[in-house]
């Protein structure tokens, strides 16, 4: 049996504890490299919600103002606005708990 081909990439592929976020930087206090890791965990979710919401707010903005578009094309706006906004409320791990 022959043996399987060398990875073609692996030459591409990087290292994780080369570019790890979490790793303590030369020079940095553990204050610094906490506090580093808490804007990390804090901008991700505010980015992400503020995304979300922008997208909900043009879905219904779309729906409610664009007075071209055919009465179920406007429905199907709201109705995917609307999931879009549960789904925001139930995968927020910073509001509601």
């Amino acid at each position: 049996m022959q043996a399987p081909p060398p990875p073609m990439m692996s030459g591409m592929m990087m290292d994780r504890k080369k570019t790890s976020n979490a790793a303590p930087r030369p020079g940095e206090t553990t204050e610094q490299t906490l506090a580093r890791q808490d804007l990390g965990n804090v901008w991700g979710p505010a980015v992400a919600h503020a995304g979300m919401f922008f997208f909900v707010i043009g879905l219904v903005g779309a729906a409610v103002f664009v007075e071209d578009m055919d009465i179920f094309v406007r429905l199907f706006l709201l109705i995917v606005g609307f999931v879009a906004l549960l789904l925001v409320l139930a995968n927020s791990p910073t509001i509601f708990g």
